[in-house]
């Protein structure tokens, strides 16, 4: 008893306040009567008298609150694989004794279903006197029959995307594992349909069963071997819908023979590579790509700038962008080119550990084939040119499916698709860099492809503006236009008669 008066003591201390005996019952109701703080349920009080104040602190401490009204509960079903609240805006539980009601609090409906208490396996959730529905218990309980308009579990596909996590993450043995404890449950539940129903989709999901039995699409890549990242998936299918419906300019070859063809390839090697971190003078760059001039105390940094180059000139990589079949093998020969040099960028391998820009996580590594399976088919859904090349780029970007060099191996898959289209090829330059991440970053987290695209669309026709066959005379004109600058706070990318490139 002692221990529960000092828990509903620190309780007080906080927006929701729960007396610990009888007079500080009276205290908080005399406050109540004032209008100081809100009563929302028997002996749960808020601080907080607006009803969308009080359903911010309901939602916040909803573990604290329902642990005090319905001590011994298991949040469940749909609540149990969703984190809580639903998007209805309810949280499930299930009680032995007291069920088949709902509760309304501000901004939140508890509903109570008849089972079991805690079973073996059920994760007693903090203090609060609740607990949460095990890994196979939340799976069954999900499979079994929502009788209201607002759905309380989720149904084979929420399952079934929960056994695709599972297997992706730890693998097939703790999947066998989860089937075998399900096994155990079901009974005591009352769920043995829920568990035949469970065990054929581990089954196909293991292979061991007929085709028929996954639903969702992820499973089925799974169930293939190629399990992809949704949320990725998702973006690559609203930048392609946007692509095909949206007018992309056209911008003929202007550097389609030599020695045109050369200095352009040499260029956009330059700053392709500069923005990732290889810095040469202009001077230096060019020793390297045109008379293999290897700076002597940076051998690495300087096969990166050839590697690139060479590329680019390959008779068969600089305009054939790999066939949806030849994805992986096509993007990992001209890795494993790019980088060879580099035993640390493990080139030519796909990336075992996740990588990041920022706080944004790539794609996992156990993701990357199937994504990029399936994202080099939305592709040839495109109108091939700038809009398809462009879709490219972003699909390997968005991917990441290296260590390292992912950003210049995006830039060169999109410019193969421009040459292969006799289309001129795409120069990020060093001032426009910073906008082009920008623009990348609105795709990536807001779903927003419209400033990739225009910023794409802009730099293609600023790259046309130039003569490239006097390579130091282009190079001089570009240093004029501000290409090879930074900041761009300070410098505006102006075209070849010095005038701002709009």
């Amino acid at each position: 008893m002692a221990a529960l008066a000092e828990k509903r003591q620190a309780i007080a201390l906080n927006e929701v306040l729960i007396p610990a005996d009888a007079a500080e019952q009276r205290r908080l109701q005399r406050q109540a009567k004032a209008g100081e703080i809100a009563r929302i349920a028997t002996g749960v009080y808020v601080r907080a008298t607006d009803p969308e104040g009080q359903a911010l602190i309901v939602r916040r401490n909803w573990q604290m609150i329902l642990g005090y009204l319905f001590p011994g509960a298991i949040v469940s079903h749909l609540s149990a694989v969703v984190g809580g609240i639903t998007p209805s805006g309810e949280i499930t539980l299930t009680h032995p004794t007291r069920y088949n009601t709902s509760v309304k609090l501000p901004g939140l409906i508890t509903v109570l279903l008849k089972g079991p208490q805690n079973l073996p396996g059920d994760l007693r959730l903090g203090n609060s006197g609740l607990y949460w529905s095990s890994r196979p218990r939340g799976l069954l309980e999900n499979l079994g029959r929502s009788r209201t308009d607002r759905p309380r579990t989720g149904g084979k596909a929420v399952v079934e995307e929960r056994l695709v996590d599972i297997l992706n993450a730890s693998g097939e043995e703790t999947l066998n594992r989860v089937r075998d404890e399900a096994r155990q449950l079901a009974p005591v539940l009352g769920a043995e349909k829920a568990f035949d129903t469970l065990n054929a989709m581990v089954g196909a999901l293991l292979g061991t069963y007929a085709k028929g039995a996954l639903t969702t699409k992820a499973g089925v890549l799974v169930a293939g071997g190629t399990p992809v990242d949704a949320e990725r998936l998702n973006r690559f299918r609203i930048f392609a819908d946007y692509l095909r419906i949206t007018p992309i300019p056209d911008f003929p070859d202007v550097a389609g023979q030599d020695p045109a063809k050369t200095h352009f390839a040499f260029l956009e090697s330059y700053f392709s590579n500069y923005v990732e971190g290889t810095r040469f003078s202009i001077e230096e760059a060019e020793g390297i790509a045109l008379h293999n001039q290897i700076v002597p105390n940076r051998p690495k940094d300087s096969h990166d700038i050839l590697g690139v180059f060479q590329l680019i000139l390959h008779p068969h990589f600089r305009s054939s962008p790999p066939a949806p079949g030849e994805i992986l093998e096509g993007l990992r020969k001209r890795h494993w080119i790019m980088l060879e040099r580099r035993p640390e960028a493990t080139p030519g391998e796909f990336k075992t550990e996740s990588n990041y820009a920022g706080t944004t996580q790539f794609v996992d590594p156990g993701f990357v084939r199937g994504t990029l399976l399936e994202g080099v088919q939305l592709a040839l859904s495109i109108p091939e040119g700038l809009g398809r090349a462009i879709f490219y780029a972003f699909l390997v970007s968005e991917t990441h499916p290296f260590n390292d060099g992912n950003g210049r191996l995006s830039r060169l898959l999109m410019n193969a698709e421009l040459s292969r289209c006799a289309r001129c090829r795409i120069i990020i330059p060093t001032i426009f860099h910073e906008q082009y991440v920008d623009a990348q970053r609105a795709l990536t987290r807001r779903n927003d492809p419209e400033p990739f695209v225009r910023a794409l669309c802009r730099i293609a026709k600023w790259g046309t503006l130039f003569d490239y066959r006097d390579l130091k005379q282009v190079v001089a004109v570009m240093q004029t236009a501000n290409a090879f600058e930074e900041d761009p706070r300070e410098f505006k990318l102006l075209d070849p008669s010095g005038a701002v490139f709009a």
